[in-house]
């Protein structure tokens, strides 16, 4: 009897993980699918403005779109799990199959097993994902974007932002109307004549096949200090100005790599690195102290100001190192906290799904609101971090934490069916 009746409860365990396998898989591609979508829309409106304005080929625009995938994934695929378990269990509670398998003798713990194992194998290769697949494609993407405005210069004159992508000039301009070529509150600097020109308004073509850039400047004025005692100032109706383009697309490597472009490994050297020159930053600061000391004690009251100076630019020094060590660890601790989260994801999908029974367009809303509290959590938390104002391994994992707590919290209301919630729903 004890043997048939392991071999009953073997078999239940196996079709209840069949059946669940076959609600989850679904939902999560299609929520995989619709939510990088969704999430992909403000950068494919950039790239149709790139090809249709700009005129930049279709396989780069290409090329660009799947660079900037790998980091939507890295966002969608944990929220898309959210969403399939909150779907899978609030349909099965909705036709009270859950309770039924509960009745039967099986735990919460075990209906959840198969979809908590299958997460966890995702959880290890999402880790792998965000180590070396997305800081590759991170680099790849910024080094094509390099290109691009190198190549295009309506990309590379954005506005209101002085830029120098023009040997020779440094060019401003406060607005842009592209569709017309129009112009305005232009500041053009020619450092080999030392002329600076400004404008309220112009015009910009960009002649590729003669590799000119034409700037029609209206109503403007010439500034130019033709020696160290003459300055010279002229006004005019119309300048026109044509700047030497390179138009030929070359693709670089660069070897430089930003946080985001780095895996564990890169990261762990930099932040390294950066302690290094923290404790450097301060025995300077220590040893100028000391020294200033000394010489304030000995009669030398001159020295005290100059230390001062000193200790001020080293701190000034070490803050911003210290702003740049955390944007590190910020990285660092974030390729394993959404990884994480997925099992934090897991756990309190499962119990919310039965408990609310919110299966459907429901159980979706449900994960995306869900979700979207875990993001503005994670994105507080990188702020502040970002600052300085706050520890950087809380600041990423501060929001699995508050998650995994509420988590719990339901696991044991849907296992032992105690919970304030349901009494309130009711």
């Amino acid at each position: 009897m004890r043997s048939r009746s392991y071999i009953n409860e073997a078999t239940l365990i196996r079709l209840v993980d069949r059946y669940l396998l076959k609600e989850f898989i679904p939902p999560f591609f299609f929520s995989t699918i619709a939510l990088t979508f969704i999430l992909l829309m403000n950068e494919l409106f950039r790239l149709i403005d790139l090809f249709v304005r700009k005129g930049l080929p279709v396989a780069i625009v290409g090329q660009i779109l799947i660079y900037t995938l790998p980091l939507v994934l890295s966002y969608t695929a944990p929220m898309a799990i959210l969403v399939a378990i909150v779907m899978s269990f609030g349909r099965a509670a909705q036709d009270n199959e859950i309770l039924a398998l509960k009745t039967s003798g099986l735990s919460f713990l075990s209906i959840m097993r198969t979809p908590f194992m299958l997460t966890l194998f995702f959880t290890f290769f999402l880790l792998f994902f965000n180590n070396y697949i997305l800081p590759e494609s991170n680099h790849r993407v910024r080094n094509l974007m390099l290109d691009v405005t190198r190549k295009r210069p309506a990309v590379r004159l954005p506005e209101g932002i002085f830029t120098d992508d023009f040997p020779g000039y440094t060019i401003f301009i406060g607005k842009k109307d592209e569709g017309r070529s129009k112009i305005y509150d232009i500041t053009i600097y020619n450092a080999r004549d030392g002329l600076l020109i400004t404008a309220p308004r112009g015009e910009l073509k960009s002649f590729e096949q003669d590799d000119i850039l034409r700037f029609t400047l209206y109503d403007g004025e010439l500034h130019q200090l033709v020696d160290s005692t003459t300055y010279q100032k002229t006004r005019f109706d119309k300048q026109v100005l044509n700047m030497n383009l390179d138009t030929e697309l070359v693709r670089k490597e660069r070897s430089y790599r930003n946080e985001n472009e780095l895996n564990i490994n890169g990261l762990e050297e930099e932040i390294n690195e950066q302690l290094q020159k923290i404790a450097e930053l301060r025995r300077e600061i220590a040893e100028i102290g000391n020294t200033a000391i000394d010489d304030y004690l000995r009669g030398n009251v001159a020295s005290l100001d100059r230390a001062i100076f000193e200790i001020e630019k080293r701190f000034k020094t070490l803050d911003g190192t210290a702003r740049k060590l955390s944007r590190y660890q910020v990285s660092f601790y974030k390729k394993f906290s959404l990884a994480f989260a997925c099992i934090v994801f897991i756990i309190i999908g499962a119990p919310l799904g039965y408990l609310f029974k919110r299966g459907g367009v429901g159980g979706i809303l449900l994960g995306v609101m869900l979700f979207s509290s875990y993001y503005v959590l994670v994105i507080a938390g990188e702020e502040f971090a970002d600052r300085n104002n706050f520890p950087a391994f809380w600041g990423m994992w501060l929001p699995n934490f508050i998650l995994l707590a509420v988590g719990f919290y339901l696991f044991f209301a849907a296992e032992f069916d105690r919970s304030p919630i349901r009494k309130i729903l009711k």
